[in-house]
């Protein structure tokens, strides 16, 4: 509810200021320096440098945001699962933080009370009482650390469990949670929220994807996607996690003996490797790979695309899908048929003659569809990624490209075809009020 009202006051703001200029159209306004950052040709971090890069950012003093912007090299993944909904990949997560031997490292934007927040905090629990280490990093805003969920951290502290937790809208302790350290504010931090979703168990098995660990995620109100992946590209994401978890004041013991275990030797893979690249947004930097992933995949696109996005507000993204469904591209476009919140929904919705008019299919599915998938040709980028200014620009964010034919088919299959088999075509809205509400939300695009 405390992210819900932040949204609300802001795009009220920002209502009033279009409708006092009338005309005007908000233009988005982007970071002063882009560094190109997709794809990496040389030079980025691979599986084999991501232990050394843990050691440095352990033992460093400070961790900034432009030490997190890392450029990693393509790297390959084995055993990859996409796992459409919480019935299917909660379960698999909680059974392998049960087998888990070394260690456990939790990056997640929204962490709540409720079944399946008690489960995992069972599950964490009993690691760190069977001498595992359990780190969790979490967005203060987007888990309501301060708010609702304030009892459900104070468990997991007493608990002997380490949290940092990234400070976008508010000052709060530096440092885990409960360590007595003075409050402080990073001010890299301000007005970023962490929106990434990550898990690793062992510095083996890890999950990407865009679910919280949230009771609407396993009921039949949120459905999202997390990917299951073993192999090489498992180093670089633990890596990053040590980053971000530095980042935010958390301590990681740099003696090699420690670190070793979170880098357990993992052979490059004789047969099965998916060529995997692992992308993450860093506000402030200029460092947006996953950005110029989604540009460059539908700009290069041959024969299809297949997105289920409950974001798609951002009209550069737009205007390219307009352009690749001219060029003969097969668009297909599945959106929430309720969305929440639903000002950029709105601001899509203005969009849709246009689409419609190039041959864009799209589909509402029933309920909220909050998963973020693209699939162009044989590519396909899977994570938390909406296709949003927010997201593009201002929050962190965290997506694996995988660039495997039989990868990318699958996940058209298994995840995009499943949610369009229950999803319907969209129509134009005729009503004047719902006319004129889409045309400001899309003026206002930027903001969202």
């Amino acid at each position: 509810m405390v992210v819900k009202s932040i949204l609300r006051v802001g795009v009220a703001a920002a209502v009033a200021t279009v409708a006092a200029a009338g005309t005007v159209v908000v233009k988005r306004a982007l970071p002063k320096t882009l560094v190109p950052s997709f794809p990496v040709t040389d030079g980025g971090v691979t599986p084999a440098s991501a232990p050394d890069l843990a050691a440095t950012l352990a033992s460093a003093v400070r961790v900034t945001k432009a030490d997190v912007a890392i450029a990693f090299m393509r790297a390959s993944a084995v055993n990859v699962e996409p796992l459409l909904h919480g019935t299917a990949y909660f379960p698999r997560m909680l059974a392998d933080i049960d087998a888990a031997e070394t260690s456990v490292h939790l990056l997640m934007y929204g962490y709540k009370p409720g079944d399946i927040g008690e489960k995992f905090r069972e599950a964490l629990t009993a690691k760190v009482a069977a001498g595992v280490d359990v780190r969790l990093a979490v967005d203060a805003i987007g888990s309501e650390v301060r708010f609702g969920s304030k009892e459900l951290f104070a468990q997991l502290v007493d608990a002997g469990i380490p949290i940092v937790m990234n400070k976008g809208m508010m000052p709060d302790v530096t440092g885990p949670l409960g360590s007595g350290a003075r409050v402080g504010w990073n001010t890299e931090d301000i007005g970023a929220f962490d929106h990434r979703k990550m898990l690793i168990v062992d510095g083996r098995v890890a999950y990407v994807g865009g679910t919280g660990i949230e009771d609407h995620f396993n009921d039949e109100r949120f459905y999202d996607v997390m990917v299951r992946v073993e192999g090489p590209v498992v180093a670089q994401l633990e890596a990053l996690f040590i980053a971000g978890y530095r980042h935010q004041g958390g301590p990681i013991p740099n003696e090699s003996e420690t670190l070793a275990r979170f880098f357990p030797a993992i052979a490059e893979p004789a047969v099965g490797a998916v060529p995997t690249t692992v992308l993450v947004n860093v506000p402030g930097t200029g460092h947006y790979p996953i950005s110029e992933a989604i540009t460059a995949l539908i700009e290069h696109a041959e024969r299809r695309i297949d997105i289920v996005n409950p974001y798609v507000a951002d009209k550069p993204t737009i205007d390219r899908l307009v352009e690749a469904a001219g060029r003969g591209v097969k668009v297909r476009i599945v959106i929430p048929g309720k969305p929440t919140p639903t000002y950029p929904a709105a601001a899509f919705r203005h969009n849709y003659p246009r689409l419609l008019e190039a041959g864009v299919t799209i589909l509402a599915h029933p309920d909220m569809a909050h998963a973020k998938v693209l699939v162009a040709d044989d590519r396909a980028l899977v994570g938390g990624c909406n296709f949003d200014a927010l997201s593009l620009y201002e929050n962190w964010e965290l997506d694996l490209l995988f660039e495997d034919a039989a990868v990318a088919q699958r996940i058209s299959d298994e995840i995009v075809g499943r949610f369009a088999a229950v999803a319907t075509p969209v129509e134009v809205a005729e009503d004047p009020k719902t006319k004129a509400w889409d045309m400001l939300m899309d003026r206002i695009s930027p903001l969202l």
